[in-house]
């Protein structure tokens, strides 16, 4: 597995491209505010902060959809990605 080190808008990426495990962590901060941690093989590799509760899931969805555009794939980081624009279905039956 190759490793690339970059630095993006929020500070040094690691890529390793190839498949990892990813774990995501939220921490309230105070005043509101939330951080938001994707741990990649158990090593922090990105992070956000975000306003309010109702804004945890899109800040944390956020990371996970770069982290497998960047090369670092999971089941976890491919799902988010697909996820966003899927429209959701019930399994109820009508009538």
């Amino acid at each position: 597995m190759k490793t690339y080190n970059f630095w993006s808008v929020f500070g040094p990426v690691k890529i390793m491209q190839g498949d990892v495990e990813h774990t995501v962590k939220v921490t309230y901060l105070g005043k509101g505010v939330y951080g938001c941690r994707v741990y990649t093989n158990g090593e922090l590799n990105a992070e956000n902060r975000c306003i309010g509760k109702q804004n945890i899931g899109a800040a944390c969805r956020d990371l996970l959809r770069w982290e497998d555009k960047c090369g670092n794939y999971s089941k976890y980081a491919h799902s988010s990605r697909m996820r966003s624009g899927r429209k959701q279905v019930s399994n109820k039956t009508l009538g």
